[in-house]
């Protein structure tokens, strides 16, 4: 594939100043917009984002606490989150539009639906519901996530960023140079002391346990009030999103709008672990 280059912009959303990436694309057709998972960032479409734009003007965002965009003192609740994007696209005037959000970006995704549908034409929940997967493996998941993965703690910091770069290697051996550099050039800034800290709000874990279970009444609420196209896809493998959930979801959005599809050989990650088999669902689906 030709080798795009995203322009980099930032827009006034709620009384934040949120970062987003502008793949272009054919601007005359509608806008894609695209939103991570949680301590993630705008990049982590970079390697999907070229396959929409014969299609799609494609935008990828950074959550409120993510990656470039502010910080909040009112705090991360899906249904704040998804009033950033309303904003953010009837700012843009980049309406209606198509929306994949992965992680917690799927969880974004079901207020966004149920409260701001009218700018809306299909919706992408992307392997996370309204509660975690209930099974042994999904429990274990859930533990692993809340105490912030199996991997040795994290440094608050790093000195430089050959430090950053070595440490996150020894944790994920099967990444390309490439990939760790660009781990590092994202996820890190610069202090006031010249140390490389973490872009993202510490306050955003708090969705990794209590807080998130707490949105869980409220997502479902949310789901039977989805009244656009809404294809709920699960990684075939996935101890996040359970198959019982999924179908769930699916059969609740009214008017029998909801699909549920599952990409194989994959797992939470989706697109990332199969990126063929994601791509050629959502292209499907964006198409119908």
């Amino acid at each position: 594939m030709t080798p795009f280059l995203p322009e980099d912009k930032y827009l006034h959303a709620n009384s934040l100043r949120l970062h987003y990436l502008d793949w272009g694309g054919d601007k005359t057709k509608k806008p894609l917009v695209l939103m991570h998972g949680i301590g993630g960032h705008a990049h982590a479409f970079d390697q999907f984002a070229p396959h929409f734009l014969e299609t799609h003007h494609v935008l990828a965002l950074d959550g409120r606490g993510h990656g470039d965009s502010d910080w909040s003192r009112e705090g991360y609740s899906a249904q704040q989150m998804a009033g950033d994007i309303a904003a953010f696209a009837v700012a843009l005037g980049a309406y209606p539009f198509d929306y994949f959000g992965h992680s917690l970006g799927s969880r974004i995704g079901m207020p966004l639906g149920a409260y701001h549908g009218q700018l809306l034409d299909h919706l992408v929940l992307g392997d996370y519901g309204p509660m975690p997967d209930p099974s042994p493996a999904g429990r274990d998941t859930a533990q692993r996530r809340l105490a912030g993965g199996a991997r040795p703690e994290r440094p608050r910091g790093f000195f430089s960023p050959q430090q950053a770069f070595d440490w996150h290697r020894q944790q994920n051996e099967a990444s390309t140079e490439a990939e760790v550099w660009d781990t590092v050039r994202y996820t890190y800034r610069t202090n006031w002391d010249g140390i490389l800290v973490p872009k993202t709000d510490p306050e955003i874990a708090w969705l990794n346990g209590r807080t998130g279970l707490k949105e869980g009444p409220f997502l479902w609420d949310c789901v039977g009030k989805l009244h656009c196209k809404t294809l709920v896809l699960r990684g075939e493998t996935s101890t996040v999103l359970d198959r019982k959930q999924a179908q769930e979801m699916a059969a609740r959005i009214p008017s029998g709008l909801g699909l549920l599809r599952e990409v194989p050989n994959a797992g939470h990650g989706l697109q990332r672990e199969n990126m063929a088999g994601a791509v050629a669902i959502i292209r499907e689906f964006l198409g119908s």
